[in-house]
């Protein structure tokens, strides 16, 4: 071929991989914002938080809004400081262990036991909170999520947080993260596959686990906006989209 032809066609498939990457930012782009409005529509005006679901009485300080408030700090600020407000009137503004994603912790929290408590009630409406225990959770490397989270709590160790990531990666299994709580509930967990995508990010992990995630990430937000907790073998999504699942799915696309 012509070297001349050959320099055309070259950038010719360039350009329309540059069109299909615009495509495709466009899609994920929208799909945040989507996520974003969900999470803004939920806002409890009485309490300034979100409760867990449309329709809940249940509203989680941790991790639901800390992460609501973390999410919208930069496309929603007043309500983000509504959120961060509210979180401090309550006296609840650590858990331990989901600001791991954020920086804001340097203990590997996957090793430690949670306990899931309540604050007050509002009426008919009930405070809830997650925290840390002082009870050292021997199992924690059985579960994905918590395999995630200790990589991203150790991604300064080098070798060791590296590892813990690649050891969440080994319980793929084509479709999902299989570890005892999947085979307990017989479902996948939509943000175990957030946390991978997150986990991944802080190491420049790309495999093709990770060029799976996207497409499956978008089959599974709603059309309200929010993301669905769970799906099945046939990735059928299960379950409603709570806030939780939603903020840590925006996080995983943000950071494409």
């Amino acid at each position: 071929m012509h070297r001349r032809h050959f320099l055309s066609l070259n950038l010719a498939c360039l350009a329309g991989l540059s069109t299909v990457q615009a495509e495709c930012d466009l899609v994920v782009e929208q799909a945040i914002a989507k996520g974003k409005q969900f999470l803004v529509d939920l806002l409890d005006p009485e309490l300034d938080l979100l409760p867990e679901f449309q329709g809940s009485k249940t509203y989680w300080l941790f991790h639901d809004n800390y992460l609501a408030a973390q999410v919208l700090k930069k496309s929603h600020p007043t309500i983000a400081a509504k959120i961060d407000a509210a979180l401090k009137r309550e006296k609840v503004t650590t858990s331990g262990k989901i600001e791991i994603l954020f920086d804001r912790t340097g203990t590997l929290s996957a090793n430690y036991h949670y306990e899931l408590v309540e604050v007050r009630k509002a009426g008919e409406k009930i405070l809830k909170t997650e925290r840390q225990t002082k009870k050292i959770n021997k199992n924690w490397d059985d579960y994905a999520d918590l395999r995630f989270f200790a990589g991203i709590g150790e991604r300064f160790c080098g070798v060791y947080g590296h590892a813990c990531v690649q050891d969440g990666f080994k319980l793929w299994d084509g479709k999902g993260f299989v570890d005892p709580a999947t085979k307990k509930d017989n479902r996948y967990a939509t943000y175990k596959l957030a946390l991978a995508k997150i986990a991944a990010a802080r190491y420049g992990i790309d495999n093709q686990v990770i060029a799976s995630l996207l497409p499956l990430l978008l089959k599974l937000q709603a059309p309200s906006g929010g993301w669905i907790t769970d799906y099945d073998a046939n990735l059928k999504p299960i379950g409603q989209a709570n806030v939780e699942t939603t903020c840590l799915c925006i996080l995983a696309l943000e950071g494409l």
